[in-house]
């Protein structure tokens, strides 16, 4: 029965979750990969490539294996967080660069993701379909954001009077899929709540990190760094549930993503608070 409830509800939710990400997008936001192609590429060399390099890093270095390895693996070369445009935001970053890297990422995920996803299975008794996660994936993420690309170019000032409450859906629908996982998994959760807390909050640092460090070479780097910083650490953790619930059929690998997507918000709030106090966030700015 739980099972049968996760193939149902989590492509519902996650659908819905790429929808409300297209509908804060347009054509505009893709063109302005042209006008700043450094800094776009090199959010999403960081993003596809800079993150799972951390991830196996963190597998080294914590002895991490089965469950929880292939948990933060499924995180890593998931596409950015649903909700890191506005966390961006608010910590005085570069709006535009934030959502254009959320766009790109979402639609190159579908394709990278399957192809990247075994280095870590070896040895598990998994199996993935290449091309029957590809179609999986590109229906229930990147069909939503052009859809919701589409109705916003239909209804722009009914879609930007109604955003606030489409935000609120998309975390209702990501806090669905957190009880739906939690509910499927309840033996196992409190054993690899340790484990997999730490493996989760290293990777989401570490990636933060990573952005702010690499933001250095760039003249702007005021509102470049908390963009980068929150575009390379915030995932989007309801893919990665996706993914290990509904294409491998395997609930639990879903509960690294599961409690990432719970203590995410720490380091989150963390970098909003202090970019608030330094004067970068848009709340100080603008008292």
């Amino acid at each position: 029965m739980s099972q049968t409830l996760m193939t149902l509800l989590l492509p519902i939710a996650l659908g819905w979750i790429m929808l409300c990400v297209g509908l804060t997008l347009s054509p505009a936001d893709f063109r302005r990969v042209l006008s700043t192609p450094g800094q776009v590429v090199t959010g999403l060399i960081l993003q596809l490539l800079g993150l799972p390099l951390l991830a196996l890093a963190i597998v080294s270095l914590l002895g991490l294996s089965g469950t929880v390895a292939i948990g933060l693996w499924l995180l890593a070369l998931a596409p950015g967080g649903a909700t890191s445009n506005a966390i961006s935001q608010l910590c005085g970053g570069d709006a535009a660069l934030s959502i254009t890297l959320t766009a790109i990422s979402s639609l190159v995920v579908p394709v990278t993701l399957p192809l990247l996803l075994p280095l870590i299975l070896i040895g598990a008794d998994l199996q993935l379909d290449y091309k029957t996660a590809v179609l999986q994936l590109l229906v229930v993420t990147v069909v939503p954001v052009v859809a919701g690309m589409g109705v916003r170019q239909i209804a722009l000032a009914r879609v930007r009077k109604l955003q606030p409450l489409l935000q609120r859906t998309a975390f209702l629908a990501l806090l669905l899929t957190v009880v739906v996982i939690v509910l499927a998994n309840q033996q196992v959760v409190a054993y690899l709540w340790s484990q997999a807390a730490l493996a989760a909050l290293l990777l989401c640092v570490s990636g933060m990190g990573l952005g702010y460090l690499v933001s250095t070479r760039w003249k702007n780097r005021r509102a470049l760094a908390p963009t980068f910083a929150v575009e390379v650490g915030i995932q989007n953790a309801g893919t990665a549930i996706f993914v290990a619930a509904v294409i491998l059929q395997r609930p639990e690998l879903a509960l690294t993503p599961l409690v990432y997507g719970i203590l995410m918000n720490i380091p989150a709030f963390a970098l909003i608070l202090w970019q608030q106090r330094s004067g970068s966030g848009v709340l100080k700015s603008s008292g």
